[in-house]
């Protein structure tokens, strides 16, 4: 019995360090540190630098990229916006900018990062996805919006993306994304729409960090120890 016991308390503490590793990657810290940020209007885009701007909450002015015209005509300098109707994972993510290029290993070395990687083995939220972003009139394009943003979209809430840039699409991840691209018919894979904060991120990215390890550390605590006890009770271990 006690053998058993002792396996059903090693389950249920993996089960508690499962959840509290999804609950600090998924909880929405940033939207909380920067609620009340002011939108940005077409105004402001036309007297402030970039980091001033993308990655900022869309005013009504700024221009809405509503079918694949628009996308063609919209210059890497100009700030829109989008309105997805859907939005797509591919599963694929590029390295932050802000985020080191190196790891710090036990002996002291360095070991670099990849520049690409599977997003299910982020657990850090060090990568940025690339989405395939459903526009108004059903066409879809490449975008790299925050986590946050794609859940609100997947849920079918109504979203204006925030203020962003047209860039090149990172060569790197091409590769691994073509498949699920030609699959939903983007036509073009040169061009990504960038709406990340980059300034923002990099001046929270450690409180933002430490904030994720605490809320995950209370949920292992707290759940591994009621798992622990209803174990404990089913079975009425005695101390």
């Amino acid at each position: 019995m006690k053998t058993l016991v002792k396996g059903l308390e090693f389950v249920v503490v993996i089960v508690a360090l499962v959840v509290g590793v999804y609950v600090g990657k998924t909880i929405s810290v940033e939207s909380i540190l920067r609620k009340g940020l002011e939108p940005v209007t077409l105004a402001k885009t036309e007297e402030g630098l970039p980091e001033e701007c993308v990655g900022r909450p869309a005013a009504d002015d700024i221009p809405r990229v509503e079918n694949m015209a628009d996308w063609d005509e919209a210059w890497d300098y100009d700030y829109i916006t989008i309105e997805p109707k859907n939005i797509v994972g591919t599963g694929i993510g590029v390295r932050y900018p802000w985020v080191s290029i190196y790891n710090r290993s036990r002996r002291g070395g360095q070991r670099r990062k990849a520049d690409v990687i599977n997003t299910k083995f982020d657990i850090f939220n060090e990568y940025g996805e690339y989405y395939l972003v459903q526009l108004p009139d059903d066409s879809y394009v490449l975008a790299e919006v925050s986590l946050e943003e794609a859940r609100k979209i997947k849920a079918g809430k109504s979203v204006a993306l925030p203020v962003g840039r047209k860039q090149n699409a990172d060569s790197r991840v091409l590769p691994n994304i073509q498949n699920i691209c030609e699959e939903y018919g983007v036509a073009d894979m040169e061009k990504i729409f960038y709406c990340i904060d980059d300034q923002w991120n990099q001046n929270n990215n450690f409180k933002v960090l430490m904030i994720r390890l605490a809320v995950g550390a209370v949920v292992v605590l707290a759940l591994g120890t009621i798992l622990i006890m209803v174990v404990d009770k089913i079975f009425k271990v005695k101390d």
